[in-house]
């Protein structure tokens, strides 16, 4: 083999490699219940904020951008979710897939099909 080929095999082998944060780490979090007991009583933060999710259904927080307030639901194995921040609209209803690996929280949109952001859980 060439030192191109090797390189080239090399390469392809760590782009298929899974990124630590990325769904293959992430455990499913299939039922409401089981989420409930990761975020209940807690706070989950990224760089843009923090949030509460209540288990009323409700959630709030804080954003960079404002007050985030919104509510849930639970559908299936997906949390659905509609936020505002501050005096923008509705952001609309997006169910997403949640994942959880130790502290850190993953949000999938779009039923688990689009971006993923991961949150940090804390007391």
């Amino acid at each position: 083999m060439t030192y191109k080929a090797i390189l080239s095999f090399v390469v392809s082998v760590l782009l298929a490699m899974p990124v630590a944060g990325e769904a293959g780490s992430f455990k499913h979090v299939k039922t409401e219940a089981d989420f409930l007991a990761l975020v209940s009583g807690k706070t989950l933060s990224a760089d843009w904020g923090s949030m509460q999710i209540l288990p009323n259904g409700k959630i709030k927080g804080k954003t960079k951008q404002g007050k985030l307030v919104g509510a849930w639901q639970w559908n299936g194995s997906l949390w659905c979710r509609n936020v505002r921040i501050g005096k923008q609209p509705e952001r609309g209803t997006d169910c997403q897939k949640i994942g959880i690996s130790g502290n850190q929280l993953q949000f999938i949109r779009e039923q688990g099909k689009g971006t993923a952001g991961v949150m940090v859980i804390s007391n």
